[in-house]
């Protein structure tokens, strides 16, 4: 079965990388989609991702990496500082 997942990610991986632009600033709504889209392949099949993403042509694979890279970096940075809300601690004597 992970052989057939690794031929659908290895059509669809080079299709979603080109609706990257990681240079852009801000980054377009299509490059926010196909990053989800893409980490979703990612965390739902994950053998057959990094089997599929392995075979891309180095631009391609690097471009993949930049873009899934940001996007995480942007997600822990934007985790935190909502975790880092005020909190009142109530104690009792």
């Amino acid at each position: 079965m992970v052989f057939a997942e690794t031929l659908a990610l290895a059509v669809l991986l080079p299709v979603e990388v080109m609706l990257l632009d990681p240079s852009k600033t801000p980054l377009s709504l299509l490059h926010v989609h196909a990053v989800t889209q893409l980490l979703t392949f990612a965390t739902t099949t994950p053998v057959a991702f990094k089997e599929a993403a392995a075979k891309l042509d180095q631009p391609i694979r690097e471009k993949l990496e930049t873009s899934v890279r940001q996007a995480l970096a942007g997600n822990s940075s934007g985790a935190s500082s909502q975790t880092a809300k005020p909190t009142i601690s109530l104690r009792s004597f």
